[in-house]
């Protein structure tokens, strides 16, 4: 038995701890226990599809808000491929935010489908949120002001 750099026994095989001095504690590892884990992890990054990932991630997003991919190519195409606020054309790969009436489903990014009013853009999303939580207050300005 011999004592590695981490001041820990090992078996004499070992004769030092791959991970170096100073990790955090549990076992030390030998440099062919390193070399497993490294071949271990590029195997499981090769298995990674980004069409696929996409395409769970698109799924996800419209089930969190009660729609499928027919109901959103369907309400796309009734607004004319368009954001529902200010009527610019969605550009390709654009980013297009579901909107939802918090009144019905206060949950963020969630909604039961049934509260759905469009899709919009990043700037008319971020502008309606806005909106929505301080007119109010703009309201009461307003009139001590007017």
């Amino acid at each position: 038995m011999g004592q590695d750099l981490c001041g820990k026994w090992m078996p004499r095989a070992q004769a030092y701890c791959a991970r170096g001095a100073g990790h955090p504690p549990g076992h030390c590892a030998s440099p062919e226990a390193m070399k497993a884990q490294r071949e271990r992890g590029h195997a499981a990054r090769r298995l990674y599809d980004p069409v696929a990932a996409r395409r769970w991630r698109k799924k996800f997003r419209l089930g969190r808000y009660g729609l499928t991919q027919k109901d959103f190519d369907r309400m796309l195409e009734a607004q004319g491929y368009a954001c529902a606020m200010c009527f610019t054309p969605f550009e390709e790969d654009q980013p297009i935010h579901i909107d939802h009436d918090r009144a019905c489903c206060p949950a963020e990014k969630r909604s039961c489908g049934r509260c759905v009013r469009g899709l919009l853009d990043l700037s008319c999303n971020t502008s309606l949120g806005h909106i929505e939580r301080k007119s109010d207050l703009a309201r009461a300005y307003l009139a001590t002001r007017g």
